[in-house]
């Protein structure tokens, strides 16, 4: 779900999944971090382009709430926000810019607690890996990707019925 990511003492709207930006992947548009999720987890190409037309925010959750759910939804979730939010940020230089002059801890609190942990860890993650080379620090982009992997080894068997 959405909700900016309170960071120095203040809310980072560019970090919200809700929040309308529109970027390209694979070839196709989406409006917004949490368009690009709903519309991954769908089997349905109809219901695909019913969930990407729905819009940024509420009613693309709203509307991916309802779909079949792709059978390895369970262990690539993770690794698609990471891929919504990372092309965001590529896409719109100015929300890259905003995360960037961040410094501090990274805190969500509008969703669910396995959001929040995850939503911190790719934010995190994404804040170190669009730092110019010589600023990043390595040491927490390689343990979040092993905390990614691990996620996605333990929930390989996870099979979603929809």
């Amino acid at each position: 779900m959405g909700g900016p990511a309170l960071i120095d003492g203040r809310l980072v709207n560019a970090t919200d999944n809700f929040h309308k930006a529109n970027f390209v992947v694979d070839g196709i548009s989406y409006c917004s971090s949490e368009n690009y999720f709903q519309c991954v987890k769908c089997i349905d190409s109809e219901e695909r382009e019913h969930v990407r037309m729905s819009g940024p925010d509420w009613d693309a959750w709203r509307a991916g709430s309802t779909v079949k759910l792709r059978p390895d939804w369970e262990k690539i979730k993770v690794r698609t926000m990471y891929t919504g939010c990372k092309s965001k940020y590529k896409q719109n230089p100015d929300l890259k810019a905003e995360l960037i002059s961040t410094k501090g801890e990274i805190k969500f609190n509008a969703s669910a607690t396995f959001w929040c942990l995850w939503n911190e860890k790719i934010t995190t993650l994404l804040r170190e890996e669009l730092k110019e080379p010589d600023q990043r620090n390595e040491a927490i982009i390689n343990d979040i990707w092993h905390q990614i992997q691990k996620y996605e080894e333990q929930n390989d068997l996870v099979t979603c019925d929809g």
